[in-house]
């Protein structure tokens, strides 16, 4: 199993972090990862319990489930369908603000592979792939966030 992390700082507050974070109407502008997100089930609003179909422009689609929300400090994501070669993911984005005008983005992801993928090889590898999308993708929420005024 391969746990990895980044953070970032960024020069907004964090209520304003975390709502462009979560808000599937501008995502697209600034996370380079997903081709398409859409909650099932018919829900709109993002809460735990909540499933949602992720679609990467690399092709590799995964269905998660919302297992923690707690504007506007945190979300975290459980895998419940995914690739054949993942057996668990998981995600959190944990927020804090450093001062008024200032947040703390930290981005964890875990992630582990099925026995037959040869994990010692293959989690390296889905690690460095996942970490290298999460730095560009927090570097395009910081680019958004503080250029947005």
């Amino acid at each position: 199993m391969a746990v990895f992390e980044e953070v970032v700082y960024i020069n907004r507050d964090i209520e304003t972090v975390y709502r462009i974070s979560q808000d599937y109407s501008v995502r697209y502008q600034w996370d380079p990862f997903p081709e398409r997100i859409a909650l099932l089930g018919g829900e709109t609003e993002i809460v735990a319990g909540v499933r949602a179909l992720v679609v990467a422009k690399s092709g590799l689609k995964m269905e998660v489930e919302f297992v923690n929300v707690v504007p506007p400090t945190s979300a975290a994501i459980v895998m419940t369908k995914g690739p054949a070669i993942l057996s668990k993911f998981g995600g959190s984005w944990i927020f804090r603000a450093e001062d008024n005008a200032s947040t703390q983005a930290r981005f964890r992801y875990l992630v582990k592979v099925k026995w037959w993928a040869l994990p010692w090889i293959s989690e390296r590898i889905a690690a460095w792939y996942f970490r290298r999308e999460v730095i560009k993708r927090l570097s395009g929420l910081k680019r958004y966030c503080e250029s947005e005024a």
